[in-house]
């Protein structure tokens, strides 16, 4: 199933805000793109709603929290265009006019959808359900990184020709060492906003182990009135891949990686053009360091401004790329 079917869910909640509600209790409805068991629906609130059809063997418990709501086997008076009808189906609400949280539930919950059973069973959905809730979690968690430090790793996978890999590879948790890491070789991404090519290093960010290697992309990324946003960026990727379950992680970093600072992600647009033709990566080993053994062993956590402006890039020393899967993913 491509993008554009996980992107017109959206598109027909929007259409079906317009309409009236149906008469006699009837609440309108359009079948869900990639399926004519689901229906989408909005509530008298202005809430987005998924009628799924299930195949009812066993009752699962409803859930009610803040955001989401689900009710499992409700007999529900639909009207989809001129027909109406009656059946059971499992409501899933989400209870907020916010546009963004909106297109991120409808998007997610699609692809979920596209995963299942045509006709789930309540288990499977329960299951997946709870995802959704996990994610929806962190909405209110601080930030994990900056929406510039965000943009600039997703430039990297858009702007790479094998994007599956990269998303795979792409790590969040501010434990992480690097941006990107297959278990053989790394990836770290850094932009600036400066007219210089001047980043933050850790020492330790600049130390691979001698079985992996290390890249350096680095870009500038500029704040514009128009642009690209992150979303722009999401749906760029999203494009040129097929498998559902990627789409699925891509929007789950995403948001785990916003956490609080999520409404800023179709507001906030940076220079596209300047950030792709700017992109450069960087052989660790070509990098201006400060060395382990001159630092004294009482001092730690050590990081440094870094002017990469004259150092060599990959493409300028003829770098090998090897064997390495995650490098050759790059484009370079």
């Amino acid at each position: 199933m491509t993008n554009n079917s996980m992107k017109s869910g959206y598109k027909v909640f929007l259409d079906l805000q317009h309409r009236n509600v149906g008469n006699e209790g009837f609440i309108s409805v359009d079948s869900v793109p990639f399926s004519e068991h689901h229906k989408i629906g909005v509530s008298l609130d202005g809430y987005p709603l998924f009628f799924v059809k299930c195949d009812n063997q066993s009752k699962s418990i409803d859930i009610t929290l803040e955001l989401i709501s689900v009710l499992f086997s409700q007999e529900c008076s639909i009207k989809e265009r001129e027909n109406e009808f009656k059946d059971l189906y499992t409501i899933v609400i989400l209870k907020t006019v916010n546009r963004d949280l909106q297109q991120y539930f409808t998007d997610v919950f699609s692809i979920i959808l596209q995963q299942l059973d045509t006709v789930p069973t309540e288990v499977s959905l329960n299951r997946e359900i709870r995802k959704v809730i996990d994610l929806f979690s962190t909405i209110n968690k601080p930030a994990v990184k900056s929406i510039q430090g965000l943009w600039a790793e997703m430039l990297v996978i858009e702007k790479s020709t094998n994007p599956e890999y990269l998303i795979n590879a792409w790590h969040i948790s501010p434990q992480d060492k690097y941006d990107f890491n297959d278990s053989i070789d790394k990836l770290e991404v850094k932009s600036t906003t400066k007219s210089k090519r001047i980043h933050k290093f850790s020492i330790e960010q600049l130390s691979t182990n001698p079985s992996s290697r290390l890249l350096i992309a680095s870009t500038f990324v500029i704040e514009t009135g128009s642009g690209k946003s992150i979303l722009d960026l999401r749906d760029s990727i999203t494009s040129r891949i097929t498998d559902l379950k990627l789409h699925l992680r891509l929007n789950q970093m995403i948001y785990k990686t916003m956490g609080n600072e999520y409404e800023k992600l179709s507001d906030i647009f940076f220079d596209y053009n300047l950030a792709s033709d700017a992109l450069s990566f960087y052989n660790v080993n070509s990098i201006p360091s400060i060395h382990n053994n001159s630092i004294p062993s009482q001092i730690s956590n050590v990081v440094f401004d870094c002017d990469l402006s004259n150092s060599p890039s990959v493409i300028d020393e003829d770098f090998d790329l090897g064997n390495s899967l995650l490098f050759q993913s790059l484009g370079i």
